[in-house]
């Protein structure tokens, strides 16, 4: 059973001029290893920066979370090194909330452009 559903778009430049200006701490803060470590293997990690900065505010969306509920940003990673199905990974607060309300099983699916990235992520009670 479907239990929530959540889309986010960015304007890449906004993701760019924020890493500009704050470089590796705002990826830090933002970004899980992973993620920061995949981004930044391309020539221009811009754009997949913004993609999975899309899915963790569709996921704060999907669980229908106001204000994002205090959420790490961290706590919510996009995993997966190769081209092709990536995997939502939860963790603490966002691990505890997605139990809590039941949601056992995330389809994610994101994609970008040069000047926007979209993602869409879907929570399921399996």
């Amino acid at each position: 059973m479907i239990m929530g559903m959540g889309t986010d778009i960015v304007e890449n430049h906004r993701i760019r001029e924020v890493y500009e200006k704050h470089g590796r701490r705002f990826l830090k803060r933002i970004f899980s290893d992973e993620e920061i470590e995949y981004s930044l293997s391309h020539e221009d990690p811009v754009p997949y920066l913004s993609a999975r900065f899309a899915v963790k505010e569709a996921f704060v969306k999907a669980l229908s979370l106001p204000g994002g509920a205090g959420l790490n940003w961290r706590d919510v990673e996009v995993s997966g090194k190769i081209f092709g199905k990536k995997q939502l990974v939860l963790h603490n607060k966002a691990k505890a909330i997605a139990e809590e309300k039941g949601a056992n099983k995330f389809h994610i699916s994101l994609s970008h452009s040069r000047t926007q990235s979209l993602a869409v992520v879907i929570l399921e009670k399996i």
